[in-house]
């Protein structure tokens, strides 16, 4: 009997040891830079908090980007707004995912915190000390996709609560890796952020369309809906760009300002061929920029809503003055609100006769703090016009990303037609969709050209030339 009850006790202490598992369970390292962000404990809020970039640094270039600052999680700031510390992994199975913690107590004393996967919660103490330290917090089930684990601040006896560097994983739910898997498990590791900058990652991939695009063309016109909820921080939604330029609406950081965006960039700066504003609208704010490449950028504030349709035309054409082509190309561009078109400013390319080439459309976000906040736009209608007054619908479009998606360093995004027949993109904020680079979509017509009186738009412009064909 006696032997009977060593031996059930063994089995129960066996059953504890397996149930709370230990650090040398966790095979694989997620580094906390590049992979984590200061978010509101209300799922549906998108609002990253104000003091966010206080705990994470966010400063583009500099090495230190994307990490935790010592001594920065204060708790204070929890007083002043509730939040949570958010880490993003994606893997393609399913099942028991043990989790740890790498962490340090940068002050004297000791925090207690929570650690949730959906509703899955496990409470554990960090303990003062100088180094950072493993801990292993429990086991979780999870399904396929990616898996975002928040932890939450409980308590501390200290001014601020622990530094974390990295998640620790283990268990069938990342196949027991030990190294990052492609395709298989996705995240920034410490070699992918050796190439690419934390401020492009965080910011999450941009994602687009490339439109056909006819020989002569001269105008493209294009539809835009933000849908309801979708007009988040950061965002920059682009309808009509092209070969040297682009046009778009945006958000401001509270989401509240609107602006439409109409940039042309410079030819070639070496060699003086700068681009310069021929003349700009009623309303509208004309500098030149220099962060992104360089040139002439114009912004117009426009109180648009999400849930409704707004159009953008972009005319491109070889210059001529007095019956001759001058060797540059003028780039005019028109916003359509509720109260009908804006003329926002017409802008010349030196060393460049060209018409519209390139024609494309995007969906980014270009606040690194945000991107753990979903966003789409919609495409409701395109055509394009060529120079012999032909209108030409778009019909299809060709799918592609930009680095941070074609490396896989992340996969939340996506495209497509919609129900009624809107071209759509939507990405950031880790969706678990994902459409593969340069897949064509096509979509159903309406072969109703849309009604444009191009003369009005002209003499709208102060032009002084006119339509190649009425």
């Amino acid at each position: 009997m006696k032997i009977a009850r060593l031996f059930l006790v063994a089995v129960a202490m066996l059953a504890i040891s397996c149930a709370t598992g230990s650090v040398e369970d966790l095979t694989l390292t997620v580094p906390f830079k590049s992979n984590a962000y200061v978010t509101p404990l209300d799922k549906s809020s998108k609002q990253t908090p104000a003091f966010a970039d206080k705990i994470i640094a966010n400063s583009y270039s500099d090495p230190q980007d994307a990490e935790m600052k010592p001594g920065s999680w204060k708790a204070e700031y929890y007083a002043q707004q509730p939040h949570r510390i958010s880490i993003y992994f994606y893997t393609a199975h399913s099942g028991e995912l043990q989790l740890g913690l790498r962490a340090k107590q940068s002050a004297e004393g000791e925090s207690k915190l929570k650690v949730m996967i959906g509703s899955q919660s496990h409470a554990f103490t960090v303990k003062s000390g100088a180094e950072q330290e493993d801990y292993y917090v429990g086991k979780y089930n999870v399904e396929a996709g990616y898996i975002c684990v928040d932890i939450e601040p409980v308590q501390t006896t200290a001014a601020s609560y622990p530094e974390i560097s990295a998640l620790l994983l283990g268990g069938e739910a990342i196949a027991n890796a030990s190294a990052k898997v492609k395709g298989e498990v996705v995240f920034v590791s410490q070699e992918d952020s050796k190439d690419n900058l934390p401020h492009f990652v965080r910011r999450g991939p941009s994602n687009h369309f490339m439109w056909q695009t006819p020989e002569k063309t001269e105008y493209f016109y294009n539809e835009v809906i933000v849908p309801e909820g979708e007009d988040t921080p950061g965002s920059y939604y682009m309808l009509t760009g092209g070969d040297g330029f682009y046009m778009g609406i945006q958000p401001n950081e509270k989401g509240k300002d609107r602006t439409v965006l109409f940039s042309v960039w410079d030819t070639d700066t070496e060699k003086g061929l700068t681009s310069e504003l021929v003349r700009n609208g009623k309303g509208v704010r004309s500098n030149e920029y220099s962060h992104e490449g360089s040139g002439v950028q114009n912004f117009y504030y426009y109180d648009w809503e999400a849930g409704r349709t707004y159009a953008t035309l972009v005319r491109v054409r070889p210059e001529v003055v007095n019956g001759r082509e001058t060797g540059a190309s003028l780039y005019t561009g028109y916003f359509r609100g509720d109260e009908g078109w804006v003329f926002l400013a017409e802008i010349r390319r030196p060393g460049i006769k060209t018409y519209y080439t390139g024609a494309y459309s995007f969906c980014e976000n270009f606040m690194p703090e945000c991107g753990w906040i979903p966003r789409g736009v919609k495409f409701p209608s395109q055509w394009m016009r060529d120079s012999e007054g032909k209108w030409h619908e778009v019909l299809e479009a060709r799918f592609s990303c930009d680095a941070t998606g074609r490396q896989e360093l992340r996969r939340d995004y996506e495209g497509g037609v919609t129900e009624d027949g809107c071209f759509y993109l939507r990405n950031i904020g880790y969706i678990q969709e994902n459409v593969a680079y340069g897949t064509k979509f096509t979509r159903k017509g309406s072969g109703k050209a849309p009604e444009v009186d191009f003369e009005a738009l002209i003499k709208l412009a102060g032009s002084k030339d006119k339509p190649s064909v009425k």
